[in-house]
């Protein structure tokens, strides 16, 4: 157990920059670093966006657990949207598991940390360091950036403005500074404030180090990945296309700002000790090679192409090996061993694990089921502040349309629908980053649906879609991409010729900044993504099993874009499937020689050398891909085959083990298992749990591969059935069985739907059909339920307390629609989901009759709109439950209540049978549909 931890976050620093300026002893502080530590890659997250992968860093999650999921998040006070904040946060970092424990913590510019949170230490948000005022004029510390607030005065002293730095410190950036107009060139004003910036959050850290007690502090710098956004394509080696003035004033940039880096690391050494725990880490890595990309997509996010896969892994201290490289670390790794080192227990829901071979003598590893489930005082924001942006959004855009504020002008109300539109695509792109490509479906059709010209919404459903089996569905939807994108590309073509006659040919940078992102719009538009859909092609006609025709894809996509990894491993799969192995050998070495560090390339090679029985090779290549990417099913699959053959048994095994626990369903995994147990261990009752294995997970893949529930030719689906005003009701879905047997005991039954439409009758029903129904009796009846609302108060509070879930087993609960987005994911808790429906005009109609016996005020909106927002908001729940799999049975309220008898039948089905159907079906009074009537509706 160590006594203290400094984390340092260098986003984007990569080893590419950092080793041949320490071969060249430019940075001196972190060449001592690695003699007396361990190094390795840090493998990045899919998609490579800092803010989700800095959160994931601090909680050891994936995106699409801990909520933070882009840049930029509605903001409901003000209608617009906001830079991305840690209110979206849903679970807990790694210093609010260290307060809770009794560690004092200081977390300095973490990116997102901004409101700053109560923690035991401090908290400095990541809008600190900003200079948001003319120099000399007031520069006021925002509200909310500091905690605790004794320490405001004080660190607003330490913060440093760019105009104040001085003119010799800019020039070991750009030596030829002199021959710079500022006036008309700006980078230097950009490269002000990124110096300015990391001083700041350095001089912050060490003065808090210093004066306040900690246990452990985490600081974040920007400023490399900043300095490579703005000057990589100046760095050395000048590539063909970068002009060469613009190389010789800016070229130092880069390396200037990984030296100046260095140096503040020697003071954080300094603060931190000899008996301090170092470790420094990075996002992403940075393409700085030949691999530098040309043009930057044009689409939020679209810097993010010059990232590379891989980011820095770096640690010292006590009971840390020395001199020592790591393979396989991750980021989601970085919170569970810093738990670790304080022997703090690690989270089983956390995606990470402890990197134990850090260690010169490893501690034990306590784990506990997940923090996020203990209570105690974790410093995070009180409950009624950490509330969803995106919710929060909702809640505000129903206000709207109830009339109780303002309607946001068009400007904001668009950037907060383009915000929301990002936030889904990275939360699929989340999803399929874990392999989870079925959760990602639903997102990407509605996206696609919703903005079809957006083709990279397109073209990664057609990804998911050929990763799940469904390779004709994805090449049909890939012929339309095709067929569309290239009536785009020949207007755009003609639309660039006109801009570029009207401008005289301009270079981008003469041009004013709108013009200029109308050229790239033009020209992205106009280049189109010919390679991705010709790789695609490609790639779904080699799923299909037609090699040659994939192949002739393939080539044109090779002569599109050559410098492709991606690209030449696929063609080294085909020729694999052909037998042409010299072919394979040569495209996998020629991917290998364009990006050295490709974990796919080196898993072909594998694959390759176990086809022609060289084990000891396909062994090296498969351990070298695992190194590089621990999530490898297939790498650590190959492996242990290789091992089995050199007789290396029990490493066979655990590698075949670390197979399928990455990928469940591997039935080639268990079969190897099966045999390695019945004729190398002789243990026959392994050997047959592994076989029965085998046949299981095939099964599932048939099964799975014969239908998809996410089809996009099933325009049936409630999800996709719009709602008009000429069949104003939520259609029926297709409902959800549950599988095999219901678990009574483990199963909590709802009952869910609008408010009004028929969830209090339906809850009646159940619980004289034999469910005891869970419910405090707070509400009593009245003259719009004269028998009862049957609801539980802590239901309408699920979205902060889901604690007395495990006491709803066996009952059945009443709880609304909008609030079965905050179902947990829960062992031991499974769900059944009786989903009453009704026209929306009777339950808007009803909730005024309502609304008016008690004497409240009618909604100052028209009833369309209301019906559009219920709509939505259904729609949204029906996607949820579908990609979770939770099984629902939709009850149409007219119905229940003509068919009483029929109902109780298929409800009673749907939930396992042994309920009293005849008296469910007394529970229903049939009564009439008029307005009139509706008043005593039993809803």
């Amino acid at each position: 157990m160590t006594s203290k931890v400094l984390l340092i976050g260098w986003d984007a620093a990569d080893w590419k920059i950092i080793h041949p300026l320490i071969d060249n002893g430019k940075m001196p502080n972190m060449a001592k670093f690695i003699e007396q530590g361990v190094i390795g890659n840090l493998a990045t997250l899919y998609p490579e966006l800092s803010p989700m992968l800095w959160t994931s860093i601090a909680t050891g999650k994936r995106p699409f657990k801990h909520g933070i999921l882009g840049f930029i998040e509605p903001d409901p006070q003000s209608g617009g949207v906001r830079p991305i904040t840690n209110i979206s946060r849903k679970t807990k970092a790694i210093w609010n598991i260290l307060s809770q424990s009794g560690l004092k913590s200081n977390i300095i510019g973490w990116w997102p940390s901004h409101p700053a949170e109560p923690i035991k230490g401090v908290m400095v948000s990541n809008h600190y360091q900003r200079a948001i005022a003319p120099y000399g004029k007031s520069w006021p510390v925002r509200s909310g950036t500091i905690y605790p607030e004794r320490l405001v005065r004080n660190l607003a002293a330490l913060r440093v403005h760019p105009q104040e730095l001085d003119a010799g410190l800019i020039m070991n950036f750009v030596p030829r500074l002199a021959e710079i107009d500022q006036e008309k060139n700006h980078r230097i004003e950009n490269i002000a404030k990124i110096i300015a910036d990391c001083t700041t959050i350095n001089k912050a850290a060490t003065a808090i180090m210093h004066h306040e007690k900690w246990d452990f502090t985490a600081v974040y710098f920007d400023s490399i990945d900043h300095f490579c956004h703005g000057f990589m394509n100046f760095h050395p080696p000048r590539l063909p296309w970068v002009n060469e003035k613009d190389y010789e004033l800016y070229k130092d940039v880069v390396e200037s700002g990984y030296i100046y880096h260095d140096i503040l690391l020697g003071t954080l050494l300094d603060k931190a000790g000899d008996d301090c725990t170092v470790i420094i880490v990075s996002d992403h890595g940075f393409q700085s090679d030949h691999l530098r990309p040309r043009h930057i997509p044009v689409e939020p996010a679209g810097p993010a192409s010059q990232h590379r896969p891989y980011g820095i892994f770096a640690i010292k201290g006590p009971n840390i090996k020395k001199d020592e490289i790591i393979y396989g670390a991750s980021l989601l790794d970085i919170c569970p061993t810093i738990l670790t080192l304080f022997g703090i227990p690690v989270g089983k829901d956390m995606d990470g694990k402890p990197l134990v071979n850090v260690f010169e003598h490893p501690p034990e590893i306590k784990t506990v089921q997940s923090w996020d489930e203990i209570k105690g005082d974790d410093g995070r924001h009180p409950e009624d502040r950490r509330i969803d942006p995106v919710e929060a959004y909702e809640v505000i855009n129903q206000l709207v349309e109830l009339g109780y504020i303002e309607k946001p002008d068009d400007d904001r109300e668009k950037a907060v629908k383009q915000s929301l539109r990002e936030l889904d695509y990275n939360a699929a792109r989340s999803y399929m980053g874990a392999g989870l490509y079925s959760e990602a479906v639903p997102i990407l059709e509605e996206l696609f649906e919703s903005w079809p010209d957006e083709y990279r919404f397109g073209i990664q459903l057609v990804t998911c879609l050929k990763s799940l089996g469904r390779t004709k569905q994805a090449r049909i939807l890939l012929e339309d991409i095709f067929k569309r994108k290239r009536q785009d590309m020949l207007r755009a073509t003609g639309e660039l010729k006109e801009f570029s006659k009207s401008h005289k040919d301009p270079r981008i940078e003469d041009l004013k900044v709108e013009e200029q992102h109308q050229l790239r719009e033009l020209r992205a538009r106009a280049s189109g993504s010919a390679y991705a859909m010709e790789f695609l092609m490609g790639a779904l006609l080699f799923e299909e099993g037609d090699e040659e025709k994939a192949l002739v894809h393939l080539k044109r996509a090779e002569k599109l874009d050559s410098l492709k990894s991606a690209l030449h491993n696929i063609l080294g799969d085909i020729y694999l499937k052909m037998k042409r192995w010299e072919d394979a050998e040569n495209s996998f070495e020629r991917s290998l020689s364009i990006d050295p560090e490709n974990a796919d390339a080196y898993l072909g090679l594998g694959r390759l050398n176990l086809k022609m029985r060289n084990n000891s090779e396909a062994a090296e290549a498969a351990l070298t891909s695992v190194g590089l990417r621990f999530h490898n099913p297939k790498g650590h699959f190959v492996l242990g085959v290789a091992l089995h053959r050199i007789g290396r048994i029990y490493e066979a095994i655990n590698a075949l083990r670390v197979a399928i626990s990455q990928s469940p369903d591997y039935p080639d995994a268990h079969r190897r298992l099966s045999y390695i147990y019945k004729n190398r261990i002789r243990d026959e009752a392994k050997a047959e749990e592994h076989k029965r294995l085998a046949r299981e997970a095939k099964k599932r893949i048939q099964t799975f591969k014969k239908g998809n529930p996410y089809s996009q030719q099933d325009k049936n689906t409630a999800a996709r059935t719009p709602i008009t005003s000429d069949h104003p009701v939520i259609s029926i879905s297709h409902d959800t069985v549950p599988r095999g047997t219901v678990d009574r005991d483990n199963t909590v039954f709802i009952v869910s739907g609008l408010p009004r439409s028929g969830t209090s009758m339906m809850m009646q029903m159940l619980t004289l059909g034999g469910i005891e129904a869970l419910t405090d009796e707070m509400r009593k009846a009245d003259d719009d339920n004269p028998r009862g609302y049957f609801e539980f108060q802590k239901a309408k509070q699920l979205r902060k307390d889901a604690s007395w879930l495990a006491d709803a087993r066996s009952r059945v609960v009443k709880i609304v629609a909008q609030l079965l987005w905050h179902l947990p994911i829960k062992k031991g808790i499974d769900y059944c989901v009786v989903f009453m429906e009704r026209h929306l005009d009777e339950v808007i109609e009803s909730q005024d009759v309502m609304l008016r016996r008690q004497g409240k005020k009618k909604a100052k909106i028209s009833h369309e709109i209301l019906k559009r927002v219920f709509a939505e908001q259904i729609r949204r729940v029906k996607l949820m439950l579908s990609a979770r799999g939770i099984p629902v049975l939709y009850v149409e309220y007219g119905m229940a209540i003509t068919d009483p008898a029929g109902t109780a039948a298929r409800v009673n089905a749907f939930l396992g049978g042994g309920l009293d159907e005849i008296c469910m079906a007394k529970a229903v009074e049939p009564l009439l549909r008029n307005q009139k009537k509706a008043d005593a509706d039993q809803l």
